[in-house]
């Protein structure tokens, strides 16, 4: 039984399903805590779960709380959800990089180290309370840039972090459609950084049948996939890898697109917001749904079951490097395959990256390295070099002028 399931950022629209997927994986938790700001979103939110809950008999409580020691004291896994600045730094994040002729994402490149800067020093505060009242707890996070959030906490703090993306999955599912199997029946070699992932080889029964996919792939084009990247390199990315390799084509697409991505969501959740407060509704309404936030069932509930098992499960997720990748620092946050259960993880050994990637993968984690130490001593220089030498920042000019912005518009304090 888990006592008591902590989930930081609570008050997000999308919260409720995740208490669906506890629901339908019947995960055996007696309190779910969300966390959020004073406010109105909060209690809406938490009421709307817990009708959810007491229609389907499930036997859990929600509380809501905005006091983050108390919330997080007696938790046995703690996820994070947190959105400094909520949806609209999101849009500056995915607008202005724009600008500045770079790629805008609220995860990589110019986008990501903004809403790192932004982030990070929160982040660090979260830690500091849970390791005085809950330093056994195991924190799950889902906060972006989850490369950076994760390096930064398992360098710097004493928790056991674990972070958790739904794009790898998502591409190993993918997969199984393409070999009519089940994702279980697929042992994946994976190697990447967070959003910045390949598969390497696909076996099913201990043989390889990479050959096997990038035929059906190449012969049918299964949407989804990077088709070019895949026939140039031979090995399969998440569809993030895109942003770095065709940079030029996504660039144009943002500088023509009239509402980014954020924006979208920010109209849905007022909308969805003014449905939960209809005390007759009890069921996750299609406007929620929309979103397919299948993080929730497909990814954060079956790694909380597995950290419950005695059986070791493989999940692919971002975690302290070791000596698991052997081209990148231990203690660099890397994405790879994990064996899961109550014993802890397990990391897999994935060997040495392939040579047309080394490079990319030790600019990005000295990039990330760069805008850690930044955050933490308020540093102007870190925080250029870190933007610098980031791939999806196109010059030392276009770095400096948008640090310049980002001083000036999010008020940030460096020396």
């Amino acid at each position: 039984m888990i006592e008591r399931l902590t989930i930081l950022g609570g008050s997000s629209v999308y919260t409720p399903e995740f208490i669906l997927s506890a629901i339908s994986h019947n995960l055996n938790v007696k309190e779910i805590v969300l966390v959020g700001r004073e406010g109105p979103k909060l209690p809406i939110v938490g009421k709307f779960c817990q009708r959810m809950l007491d229609k389907s008999g499930f036997p859990a409580t929600i509380v809501c709380s905005t006091d983050t020691n108390e919330a997080v004291r007696g938790a046995q896994y703690i996820v994070n959800g947190i959105r400094v600045g909520g949806l609209k730094a999101r849009a500056r994040d995915e607008k202005a990089p724009v600008r500045f002729g770079m790629i805008g994402d609220e995860s990589l490149g110019a986008g990501g180290f903004a809403n790192a800067m932004r982030t990070l020093p929160v982040v660090f505060h979260i830690a500091e309370q849970i390791e005085r009242v809950n330093p056994n707890a195991v924190f799950i996070n889902l906060t972006n840039p989850m490369g950076v959030i994760v390096e930064a906490l398992t360098r710097y703090s004493k928790l056991n972090v674990i972070g958790t993306c739904d794009l790898p999955g998502t591409c190993v599912r993918k997969l199984a459609e393409v070999l009519n199997c089940l994702p279980s029946e697929l042992n994946v070699d994976y190697i990447g950084l967070n959003h910045f992932g390949w598969i390497q080889d696909v076996k099913v029964d201990g043989r390889s049948c990479m050959p096997c996919v990038l035929d059906r792939l190449e012969r049918y084009k299964e949407d989804g996939f990077d088709h070019g990247l895949i026939e140039l390199f031979r090995m399969i990315p998440v569809r993030t890898v895109s942003l770095h390799f065709r940079q030029d084509d996504i660039l144009k697409k943002q500088r023509t697109d009239s509402r980014c991505r954020s924006e979208i969501l920010h109209e849905a959740e007022e909308q969805i917001l003014e449905l939960y407060q209809d005390e007759h509704l009890a069921e996750i309404p299609d406007l929620t749904r929309e979103r397919n936030a299948v993080w929730y069932d497909q990814t954060i509930v079956p790694l909380i079951e597995a950290l419950e098992s005695r059986n070791e499960h493989t999940h692919i997720l971002c975690v302290r490097n070791n000596d698991s990748i052997r081209d990148l620092p231990e203690e660099a946050s890397v994405e790879i395959p994990v064996g899961v259960s109550k014993k802890g993880l397990h990391r897999h050994a994935v060997g040495s990256c392939p040579r047309f990637l080394k490079g990319l993968f030790v600019s990005i984690k000295e990039s990330d390295r760069l805008v850690i130490e930044a955050a933490r001593h308020k540093s102007y220089e870190c925080a250029l070099q870190s933007l610098t030498i980031n791939p999806l920042v196109t010059s030392l000019r276009a770095a400096r002028k948008f640090l310049e912005y980002l001083i000036k518009e999010e008020n940030l304090e460096l020396h």
